[in-house]
């Protein structure tokens, strides 16, 4: 499922884009669960600075340069990153309030109705399978719409085995750099 087809779902259930009104809400009801979280805040703040770098990247090799930047920031940046990315396309985002003993989930995302956890991972090379298949289970387990897993490194065939019969969708490579370079107005 791509970015588009999810903002279609968005829309069919409202009859009505408002990117902008869903990005303000989204960053308000953030800013509100986490006005205790100074550190927290300090990364959110700091994702906002580098999405704004990497999208000025350009040239014939944007695609690596992006990707190449994302694995050498700090993993909870590049998890903020991502959320901020989703609340630039107008998706309302829910921003867990801390990091470890999150559950493997590190955020949600309202898509169609449904709230959908989101998972980051930062790598470099072949993302651990076993971490998809976590994730797979945690979805499966409770009321979700779908769920999210985004990674920095490379999918071998073990993923995929996992991701069958789920709804849970991969987010990598120039499907990554997509979700994040686009802005909000870029969308049909």
């Amino acid at each position: 499922m791509t970015f588009n087809e999810i903002r279609r779902l968005q829309e069919s259930l409202t009859g009505s884009t408002l990117p902008g009104l869903m990005r303000s809400l989204s960053m308000l009801l953030n800013w509100v669960r986490l006005i205790s979280r100074p550190a927290h805040r300090t990364r959110v703040k700091q994702s906002r600075r580098l999405l704004r770098r990497v999208r000025g990247f350009g040239g014939p090799q944007r695609a690596a340069h992006v990707l190449s930047y994302l694995r050498k920031i700090d993993p909870y940046v590049l998890e903020e990153l991502v959320l901020s990315a989703l609340e630039d396309r107008g998706c309302l985002v829910l921003r867990n309030r801390r990091y470890s003993g999150d559950g493997g989930v590190d955020g949600h995302v309202r898509i169609s109705g449904s709230w959908w956890p989101i998972q980051v991972k930062r790598y470099g090379a072949y993302i651990d399978h076993q971490h998809v298949s976590e994730f797979v289970q945690i979805v499966s387990s409770a009321e979700y719409g779908g769920g999210l897993f985004v990674h920095t490194g490379l999918s071998g065939s073990a993923v995929y085995r996992h991701l069958r019969g789920s709804s849970v969708y991969l987010i990598s490579g120039d499907r990554l750099v997509e979700m994040i370079c686009a802005h909000a107005t870029h969308w049909p």
